[in-house]
């Protein structure tokens, strides 16, 4: 096994590679059924294969052996299932041992090598960990070492030997398209899975939608849509949570190997994720094998930084791979030429010359076999030291090779470069301008031969043809066939690869944008590169990574400004496009009130101002009007509400009108002014119900029909429409979880518990934060829901007050961190009745001081009266009846200005605690809880109608007497 031979009596016998390997595979397992799926990985790891293929190979397994497939000796068939070596176990012996011992050293072995020169530690390591995986203990090394030190052989090897029931998920991060694409390795690890078990994409519906939405092709077209608009809203927080779910539930089916490749290209969410996966607590099967090289991602690089982290946490390890001493030379040098001895010094002399570099001796080793054809010379003559053919450098020594041959094949090799370390046949035939099964040929050859390429997988085109994907054999081969390309021909290859990626995408190859944007800017083509950086960054948006959109969109719009025909249409439909994407992207990982939000997104809004109406521009508009309604400038939403209803008259646009309802009614109630907000989104939504599956299109961020149904209650309930609140609060609960969206369900939640605040209403809050918990990964919802948890601690009373106090100031603080103000009065308000409860007046006094400011400042009047009859009963608890009744007085005034009944019942009902019953006019008070329509069951609404029969009773005795 360890020379990859196979003898009879003495004499040497023919066997193909695949056919050895395969017989290796067999022969390590006598006895033991071997089934088709087991030995199609174990034999051609990573490539798309058939069962045709296995069984073409037993049958020259069998022709060699002269062994009858109907009274077999050696190989049996088991009908449907599989194979198993039958021949006597005794004759194993032998090549166990050579197995485990000479074969143990090897540096870049040919097909059938057991063990890489040298790695037996490493493979020890990497074995007891993946046993301490397979106990439950997830586990996570990473091998590290410069380019050519054998990891991917090391990985190769430890993946070919893991046996049967083994999951194995790989992804590689690629130099050249591994920036502006989010997870990528992670989403090819995750594909490779779903091929090898076609349940895999039904679990992922399940528990791992946001990921199965960035592999659609596994996903029945007609449930793309709905996807999109579940996972809508939705952030990196939630895509780390369901991949660990996900990882965990195919771990519980079988041990689970990942494989993730040269981090040191890797995109900053994919490191996350597997920080994430590192410091995740669980018991999954799970061993994750990372590769890098140390010299490419110096000390400052994030793939260096998250390495350091995680050994110091203790939470992976880290396996370095060395060069090979001479010994390791003279052992490699053993297995490639057996039978011949090598001169004396010839080990010492090439490990002086490759520095032991295991990619440098296995190419080089190569060169001496194609060197040396006849047996007239033998392979080690050529390499007889000093051998004036030896090349000073590897990439010399490729460059020699590549001299030696077929110009064709150098051409198709140089144009594959261009496409990147790994491409698809199509493509590179269109690039090159050829027949598809010429090229087609001529990369498989090149594979078979496994020196420069290396065959992937395969997939199947919208018309029904296949394509397949192939890679180096090194990043190292693939560079300098880059680099030895002049200026003009390296270009007009970019100029060619981006047309024919084009033209494959349109088929249904997986081209990614950012990948055509480089092809696009190696071509000097910049109005295109802008676009497909432009699509580049939606996508990264769409997997909610918004340091990867924002980072291509100012990419983009730095071209726009270099190129001087570009730069004189600055003011363009394309700018706009890459400003508002640049804003949306600052907003969502700085925070709405980030001056890098802010700047783009005014940017964007002069860009509208200056270009000709358009529909498109209403979703600028309502994006900034957000932005400002969120920051407390409610002034300036209702501005950009005006423009948004005068778009949607202007182009007939109902979609548009809905927003400009859905903007101007939470704007409108924040300012006080009730009935007129209630109007509008009541507008809004008759215009919806009239529209219906019309609006599904529309890009929207939240539904707009749970956003009004949401926003409408709590002005409803201060103007004493309590019943008719809460239905809009279910209606608005049950369409945001049948529609399944994200950030729908968690406005539902917080509009819900912001109504039931208003109202007392303790279990309405209450269910309201046990659902928030399912949506804590959006960040808006971090500080509600640490709020309304305080807020429902502080009823408790009691020493959980005082602690409320700090739960509702921690949660504000967290809420303030991202920019948004609006509803601050509230939360302050919270804070205040807390320590209030708490006997805390000092607190009690500075948070209702922060509200009533705020409240000025902003003109967020909608909580004002609540305010001043805290601010009441404050300076009534510290002997100030003066000073309280002041306050009372603003608290109805305020309340009668906003015609809030709830608000003014409020203020009676604390009118009376605090004076008794004879202050309240009984007229007065009988007509405004009249105005109260529902709630019975409210503590407002029952202490209003005790008092009032109270005052009843002492009317009727006042008449008696």
């Amino acid at each position: 096994m360890a020379n990859a031979r196979l003898s009879e009596g003495g004499q040497w016998l023919s066997l193909p590679p695949k056919a050895f390997a395969l017989l290796c595979v067999l022969v390590g397992q006598p006895g033991q059924l071997l089934s088709k799926t087991t030995l199609l990985d174990a034999v051609w790891p990573r490539q798309d294969v058939n069962e045709s293929v296995l069984k073409t190979t037993v049958n020259q397994l069998r022709t060699v052996l002269k062994d009858d497939p109907r009274e077999p000796r050696y190989i049996e068939t088991v009908p449907r299932r599989g194979y198993r070596f039958i021949g006597r176990p005794g004759a194993c012996a032998a090549s166990e041992t050579t197995h485990s011992d000479a074969a143990a050293r090897s540096a870049d072995p040919p097909s059938g090598c057991a063990v890489p020169v040298a790695r037996a530690p490493a493979l020890q390591r990497i074995d007891a960990a993946w046993r301490r995986a397979a106990e439950g203990r997830p586990q996570m090394i990473l091998v590290v070492g410069d380019a050519g030190i054998g990891k991917t052989t090391l990985i190769d090897h430890f993946a070919r030997t893991r046996g049967a029931g083994v999951q194995l998920g790989r992804g590689l991060c690629v130099e050249q398209r591994g920036h502006g694409e989010p997870y990528l390795p992670w989403l090819e690890a995750l594909s490779a899975l779903c091929l090898q078990d076609e349940a895999l994409p039904a679990l992922m519906r399940a528990v791992a939608p946001v990921w199965l939405a960035q592999m659609p092709w596994h996903l029945p077209q007609e449930q793309r849509c709905a996807l999109a608009r579940e996972i809508a809203g939705t952030g990196p927080a939630r895509m780390l949570r369901e991949l660990g779910e996900l990882l965990d539930r195919v771990a519980a089916r079988g041990p689970l190997l990942l494989v993730l490749e040269d981090l040191q290209w890797s995109d900053q969410p994919s490191l996350q994720a597997l920080d994430y996966l590192a410091r995740r607590r669980g018991t999954a099967r799970q061993l994750v094998l990372a590769s890098m090289r140390p010299t490419e991602a110096g000390s400052t690089h994030p793939a260096a930084e998250l390495r350091t982290e995680l050994r110091l946490r203790g939470l992976a390890q880290d396996l370095p791979l060395t060069a090979l001493s001479a010994a390791d030379v003279g052992d490699y040098l053993a297995l490639r030429f057996p039978g011949e001895a090598a001169p004396p010094g010839l080990a010492q002399a090439l490990h002086d010359h490759t520095d032991g570099l295991p990619l440098y001796l296995a190419t080089l080793f190569d060169a001496a076999e194609a060197n040396t054809p006849s047996a007239e010379v033998s392979a080690l003559a050529w390499l007889a030291w000093p051998p004036p053919q030896v090349p000073e450098s590897l990439f010399q020594l490729i460059e020699r090779q590549l001299r030696k041959l077929p110009a064709a094949d150098v051409e198709l090799l140089e144009a594959a470069a261009v496409l990147g370390v790994d491409f698809w046949t199509r493509p590179l035939a269109t690039l090159l301008g050829r027949p598809l099964p010429a090229v087609r040929a001529q990369v498989d050859a090149l594979a078979k031969n496994g020196h420069w390429l290396l065959s992937l997988t395969a997939t199947r085109l919208q018309d029904g043809s296949f394509d397949g994907r192939s890679e180096f054999r090194h990043g190292l081969y693939r560079h300098v066939l880059y680099q030895r390309l002049g200026a003009v021909p390296r270009a007009e290859l970019h100029q060619r690869a981006a047309q024919a990626l084009e033209a494959s995408a349109a088929l249904g190859l997986p081209v990614a944008p950012a990948e055509l944007a480089l092809h696009h800017e190696g071509s000097h083509d910049l109005p295109a590169a802008v676009h497909q950086l432009l699509a580049a960054g939606r996508l990264s948006m769409a997997r909610f990574a918004p340091v990867e959109a924002a980072q291509l969109a100012t990419r983009a719009l730095a071209l726009l400004a270099e190129d001087p025909g570009l730069c004189a249409s600055q003011d363009s439909e394309l700018a706009l496009a890459l400003t508002t994407l640049q804003g949306h992207a600052f907003a969502q990982y700085q925070g709405v009130a980030a001056p890098d939000a802010i700047r783009a997104l005014s940017r964007a809004r002069a860009l509208c101002d200056g270009l000709p109406s358009t529909p498109a521009h209403g979703w600028v508009y309502s994006g900034l009007g957000w932005v400002h309604f969120t920051r407390g400038e409610f002034d300036q939403a209702l501005e950009l509400a005006d423009r948004l209803e005068a778009l949607a008259a202007l182009h007939r646009d109902d979609a548009l009108f809905v927003c400009a309802c859905n903007l101007r009614g939470p704007a409108l109630a924040y300012q006080g002014r009730l009935r007129e907000a209630v109007g509008w989104l009541r507008r809004g939504l008759a215009l919806c119900d009239m529209l219906g599956e019309a609006l599904d299109n529309a890009p929207f961020l939240i539904d707009p029909v749970v956003s009004m149904q949401g926003n409408v209650a709590l002005p409803l309930a201060q103007l004493g429409e309590i019943d008719e609140a809460i239905r809009c609060i279910d209606l608005a609960r049950e369409r945001a979880v049948r529609i399944g969206a994200p950030m729908a369900r968690m406005l539902a939640q917080w509009c819900a518990a912001l109504t039931g605040a208003a109202l007392e209403d303790v279990p309405m809050v209450a269910a309201a934060v046990r659902a928030f918990a399912d949506e804590a990964d959006i960040a808006q919802g971090a500080g509600p829901v640490r709020w309304y948890a305080g807020w429902l601690r502080c009823r408790v009373g009691g020493d959980q007050a005082a602690e409320a106090v700090n739960e509702i100031v921690e949660g504000h603080a967290c809420h303030l961190r991202l920019g948004m103000e609006a509803g601050c009065t509230h939360v302050h308000g919270y804070a205040a009745e807390a320590a209030l409860r708490a006997c805390d007046g000092p607190t009690a006094r500075r948070e209702l001081d922060a509200g009533l400011e705020r409240a000025l400042q902003l003109g967020e009047m909608l909580g004002l009266p609540e305010l001043h009859m805290l601010d009441a009963r404050l300076r009534s608890a510290m002997d100030d009846a003066q000073g309280a009744q002041a306050a009372l007085d603003l608290a109805l005034a305020q309340s009668h200005a906003q015609d809030a009944a709830w608000q003014t019942l409020g203020a009676l009902l604390l009118r009376c605690e605090l004076s008794g019953p004879g202050a309240v006019d009984a007229i007065a008070w009988r007509a405004t809880l009249a105005r109260i329509r529902g709630g019975a069951t409210l503590p407002r609404v029952r202490r209003a109608h005790a008092l009032l029969n109270r005052l009843c009773a002492h009317t009727e005795a006042a008449i008696a007497v």
